[in-house]
């Protein structure tokens, strides 16, 4: 099974966090890489917010009378985190730009959904229970980047899953690898915020996520307990089936066309590496209106 995807690059700012992002490799002080005793989230001496676990992560900026405290450098790292995996899921769609500095290309309209996508799932995290946990618990509990379930379904191959999955595993590392009621409902959160805005902006990425859950509703996923699958249901799901393999055949044609997410949905769909339940074959036989 298959379910990870890298990420790419997004700037952003906003009154809410002005944290500046730094690519530039940055050296932790020798005393700080002690995890047992130490800190996890620290600064250095110009004000940067480390995560020691993670020195090769984008790292943040504390601004003047903002606190100190670890939790409050965890949500700096978890702004700068959320960046890659948005930027990523959202292309440019129009001819790139220049920015006012000239300095990168540079798309308006991209740039302003990727912004309104990443402070809502940003704010969606920051205010969940998870925000609550103490930092100690993501070094006693590290996360390896695999996850231990088995995806059953296709609507978990779609691009807002495996979206959705590299969230998942900031997640898991910022707060600690612990499944948990608190992780299941952000992630909730993160996935229905990705559906809604793409509805609107992204269409076809709304669209492919649709289309896998009416497939997988045929097979029993997503049925309501005693609900019966009626004819109308098998033709809408075989007919979802056949958008999401010619969607699979266009997007490979032309890959570059496409975000990582997407290509990874199709590479997964066009050769079926999903797993599908065993099916309810009294439920699946045609019922009329």
């Amino acid at each position: 099974m298959k379910g990870s995807v890298e990420n790419s690059d997004f700037c952003t700012s906003d009154a809410l966090h002005m944290h500046q992002r730094t690519d530039a490799p940055h050296h932790l002080p020798q005393q700080e890489k002690d995890m047992t005793t130490l800190k996890r989230f620290i600064l250095d001496d110009k004000l940067n917010v480390l995560d020691t676990l993670n020195p090769t992560e984008p790292m943040g900026f504390l601004l003047h009378g903002e606190p100190q405290d670890e939790i409050h450098l965890r949500e700096i790292i978890l702004w700068q985190r959320l960046i890659k995996p948005v930027d990523d899921l959202i292309i440019n769609l129009q001819p790139e730009e220049t920015d006012s500095w000239g300095n990168k290309p540079y798309n308006e309209e991209a740039h302003a959904i990727r912004g309104a996508i990443h402070r809502a799932i940003y704010i969606a995290i920051w205010a969940s229970q998870l925000n609550t946990l103490d930092p100690a618990m993501s070094v006693q509990n590290r996360f390896d980047g695999e996850f231990k379930r088995e995806k059953i379904g296709l609507q978990e191959f779609t691009s807002l899953s495996l979206f959705r999955d590299d969230v998942e595993r900031i997640l898991r590392d910022l707060y600690g690898n612990i499944d948990s009621e608190a992780l299941e409902r952000t992630l909730h959160s993160v996935l229905r915020i990705a559906e809604e805005f793409t509805r609107f902006v992204r269409r076809d990425l709304w669209q492919e996520h649709q289309d896998a859950m009416d497939w997988d509703y045929i097979w029993g996923i997503g049925v309501p307990d005693g609900y019966p699958i009626y004819r109308s249901d098998q033709e809408l799901g075989h007919s979802a089936y056949c958008n999401l393999q010619q969607r699979a055949r266009t997007v490979r044609e032309n890959p570059s066309a496409y975000s990582r997410y997407t290509v990874a949905s199709a590479n997964e769909i066009y050769d079926e590496k999903y797993v599908e339940p065993e099916p309810d074959i009294e439920a699946m036989e045609p019922i009329p209106f």
